[in-house]
C-alpha cells in the first residue's frame, strides 16, 4: 500500500504468486487495491480486485455510515488497515476494510461520514467506485503537509481484523460546550478519569503541531501552541478518549496546558513555570505597594474570639501573595503591609485592616460563618398500654336446722364445708368483681329437720389502661438540655438503730420523675444526631397496701432526619396466672366439685413504646438551606 502527496493518497497492494494460486483454487477473487481521493468533489473510494466481484451497499444514517459488502472476495492482511481521512475537506472521515469473521469469502468496507449523506456505487468489471459528495457542514481543515504522517496512519493494524470502524466523533456543540470539555480535560488530568469521545491516532515521525491539530479537530475546541512546542512523535492509539490522548501527548513532550476561556494554550513546562513565577512576583509587588483599608464587621451570632482567629489566617499577612520580597522592597514598613484583626466587645464587632481584595473575601467569609446557631425542638413520647382480665368461680355448701337443736337457733348452720375457700371467694368477688351468685336450699328427706344450702358465685373483670407521656424541649446545637416532671410518692423504709440494733419501719417521700435529657448535633444535610436519656417513673401499689416506684428508661445515641419520628425502643410483657383452691379430692368432682373449691384466672399484657421526633426550627437562618 502506498500514498501520493498530491491531493489524494491510496492503498496499493500487489498479490504474491502464492496468494493468487490459492484464490484461483478456491474460486474467490482477491482485493488488490483500495484507493481514496479526498480533494475532489465528490470524494472517491476505488476498490480493485484480480477477478469478478459482487458488491452491495447499505446505509446507516443513524451511525453516519455507508457499508459495502463484497462477495466472493478475500482481503490480504496488508490491506486490512484503517484509513484516517479526517484531514480532508470532505464528508468521509474513516475507511475500515476487513474480512468478515466466519465468512472467508466476504469482505466488508465501512465508510464513516461526518454527517449523513448520499453515496453512489458503480461497478465495472473487477473494480467498483463509491462517490461521496461533500457536505456544506463538513469541517474544513488544511491537508497534512507531512507525507510521513499521511502514510503512517495506515501502518498499524486495528485491534481485530473483524472489528468495524469506530463511530465518528461528533462536533462539540452536539454533546458539550467547548468550555465544559475544557473543564473536563483539566479535571481528568488530576483524576486520570477520561470521558472524552474515542478517537484513533496512528502517526509515525509526525510533527507535534500536526498531531495537536488533529486532536483539536476531533474534540472541537481551540488549541494555541507556543513557539517552543516542537518535535516529532509516533503514536498508535485506537479508540482512545481524546482527552486521554491529549494528556499522553503533553506528558510525552514535557508540555503544560493552560486554559483561557474556550482556548487551551500549550507551552513547555519550563516556560509555563517561569511565566507563573513572574506573575506571582508581580502580584506580590503590586500588593506590597497597595493601600490598606480598614473595615468594621458587625457580628451577630458567632463567637468573636473564634471568628477573629479564622479571619487572621485568611488575612494578607498569612497569604502566599504577601510572602517573599519583604515589605522593605516597596519602601513600606511592616506595619503598612501586615493585616490587622481586632475585636471590639462593646459593639460586638471585628475590625480588619487589609487589602481591598482581601476585605471582600473576608466579608464573604463572615457572611457564611456569622449565622444563627441551629435550634432543635425535640419531642419524646412514651406510650404505655396495659390490658388486664380476671375470672373467678367458686361455691359454698352447708346444712341448716329447720327447728331448734341443742340450744342452737333454727337458722343456725350446723356444719360448713370448705368455708375458708368460700369466704375467700366471696370476699374477692364482692371487692373486685361484684358478686354474681345463684343458690338453692332443698329439705333433706333422709335427715329430719335439716336443710341443704348451696351457693355458686362467679365473676369476671376486664380493664384497659393507656398512658402517653410527651416531654418536649428546645435546645441549641451541641448543647445539653434537661426537662423533669416530679411526683412525690411515700414509700416504705426500714431504719436500723446503730446503738440498739432495733429496726423500725416507716415511710419516706421519693420522687417519681418524667424526664428528657438530650444533647443534639446537627449535620450539614439536615439530620440530627442525639445523645439522649428518656425516663418515666411510675408509682405502683405493692402488697400490703404499700407504695413503690417502677422505672421505664432508655439511654441511646440515634441519628434522625429533621421532622421524622423514630421508634427508639419498646418492651412487650405478658403475664398469666392461675389459682386453684378447695377441699382435697372433692373439688375435682365433675360439676359438683365447684361447690367444694374455687378457681381464679388472671392475665395481664403490657406494651411500652418510646418515640423521638427532632425538628430544626431555623434551618434557613442557620445556613442549612442553600
Amino acid at each position: 500500500m502506498s500514498c501520493r502527496k498530491q491531493q489524494s493518497f491510496s492503498l496499493v497492494g500487489m498479490l504474491m504468486a502464492s496468494f493468487a494460486s490459492i484464490s484461483t483454487a478456491w474460486g474467490a477473487s482477491t482485493i488488490t487495491a483500495i484507493d481514496f481521493t479526498g480533494t475532489q468533489d465528490p470524494n472517491e473510494l476505488a476498490i480493485q480486485a484480480d477477478g469478478p466481484i459482487t458488491i452491495s451497499k447499505q446505509t446507516a444514517d443513524q451511525d453516519r455510515q455507508v457499508i459495502l459488502e463484497i462477495e466472493n472476495a478475500t482481503l490480504p492482511d496488508h490491506l486490512g488497515r484503517r484509513i484516517d481521512t479526517s484531514s480532508f475537506d470532505g464528508n468521509v472521515t474513516l475507511i475500515s476494510p476487513y474480512q468478515v469473521e466466519g465468512q472467508q469469502n466476504t469482505v466488508r468496507v465501512v465508510v464513516q461520514l461526518r454527517s449523513p449523506g448520499a453515496a453512489t456505487l458503480t461497478e465495472q468489471g473487477n473494480s467498483a467506485r463509491l462517490l461521496v459528495p461533500r457536505t456544506a457542514g463538513a469541517a474544513a481543515a488544511e491537508p497534512v503537509q507531512n507525507e510521513t504522517a499521511e502514510t503512517a496512519m495506515m501502518d498499524e493494524p486495528p485491534t481485530s481484523p473483524g472489528t468495524p470502524a469506530a463511530p465518528a466523533v461528533p462536533a462539540a456543540s452536539e454533546a458539550k460546550t467547548v468550555e465544559e470539555q475544557l473543564d473536563g480535560f483539566i479535571a481528568s488530568r488530576d483524576s486520570q478519569r477520561f470521558t472524552g469521545k474515542p478517537i484513533t491516532l496512528q502517526v509515525r515521525d509526525t510533527d507535534a503541531a500536526d498531531v495537536f491539530r488533529l486532536i483539536a479537530d476531533a474534540s472541537g475546541f481551540n488549541i494555541i501552541l507556543g513557539d517552543d512546542v516542537e518535535g516529532e512523535v509516533t503514536l498508535s492509539l485506537v479508540d482512545v478518549p481524546w482527552d486521554q490522548a491529549l494528556d499522553v501527548l503533553l506528558k510525552t513532550l514535557h508540555l503544560g496546558a493552560e486554559r483561557n476561556n474556550n482556548i487551551l494554550r500549550v507551552v513547555t513546562l519550563k516556560n509555563l513555570t517561569e511565566e507563573k513565577t513572574a506573575e506571582l512576583a508581580a502580584r506580590r509587588a503590586s500588593q506590597a505597594s497597595a493601600p490598606r483599608i480598614t473595615r468594621i464587621f458587625p457580628i451577630s451570632f458567632a463567637n468573636l474570639k473564634d471568628l477573629a482567629g479564622i479571619l487572621t489566617r485568611f488575612a494578607s499577612s498569612s497569604s502566599p501573595a504577601s510572602q517573599g520580597g519583604g515589605p522593605g522592597a516597596s519602601g513600606l514598613t511592616a506595619a503598612d503591609t501586615t493585616a490587622i484583626v481586632e475585636i471590639d466587645n462593646r459593639t460586638n464587632s471585628i475590625i480588619v485592616r487589609d487589602l481591598a481584595e482581601n476585605l471582600d473575601r473576608i466579608q464573604k467569609l463572615v457572611g457564611l460563618l456569622d449565622t444563627q446557631t441551629p435550634q432543635v425542638l425535640i419531642e419524646g413520647k412514651i406510650v404505655e398500654a396495659t390490658e388486664t382480665f380476671t375470672k373467678d368461680i367458686g361455691g359454698k355448701l352447708g346444712l341448716s336446722a329447720q327447728h331448734g337443736l341443742a340450744g342452737y337457733g333454727s337458722n343456725q348452720i350446723a356444719s360448713t364445708m370448705n368455708s375458708g375457700s368460700l369466704t375467700s371467694l366471696d370476699s374477692l368477688v364482692s371487692s373486685e368483681l361484684g358478686k354474681g351468685s345463684i343458690g338453692f336450699s332443698p329439705t333433706l328427706a333422709f335427715v329430719s329437720g335439716f336443710r341443704l344450702n348451696a351457693v355458686l358465685s362467679m365473676g369476671e373483670s376486664e380493664s384497659q389502661l393507656k398512658v402517653i407521656s410527651s416531654p418536649k424541649t428546645v435546645v441549641l446545637n451541641k448543647e445539653s438540655a434537661k426537662i423533669i416532671q416530679t411526683t412525690p410518692v411515700a414509700v416504705p423504709k426500714a431504719t436500723t438503730n446503730a446503738e440498739t440494733g432495733q429496726v423500725t419501719f416507716g415511710t419516706e417521700v421519693e420522687e417519681a420523675n418524667l424526664s428528657l435529657e438530650v444533647k443534639p448535633t446537627i449535620t450539614n444535610d439536615g439530620s440530627v444526631l442525639m445523645d439522649l436519656n428518656l425516663s418515666r417513673d411510675v408509682p405502683v401499689e405493692l402488697r400490703g397496701g404499700q407504695n413503690g416506684i417502677g422505672k421505664r428508661s432508655i439511654k441511646t445515641i440515634v441519628l434522625v432526619e429533621s421532622g421524622s419520628t423514630l421508634v427508639i425502643g419498646g418492651i412487650y410483657t405478658m403475664t398469666s396466672q392461675q389459682n386453684n383452691s378447695g377441699f382435697p379430692f372433692l373439688r375435682k368432682i365433675p360439676i359438683l366439685g365447684v361447690f367444694f373449691g374455687s378457681e381464679s384466672d388472671t392475665s395481664e399484657r403490657t406494651e411500652l413504646f418510646i418515640f423521638i421526633t427532632p425538628k430544626i426550627l431555623n434551618k434557613k437562618e442557620a445556613g442549612l438551606v442553600s
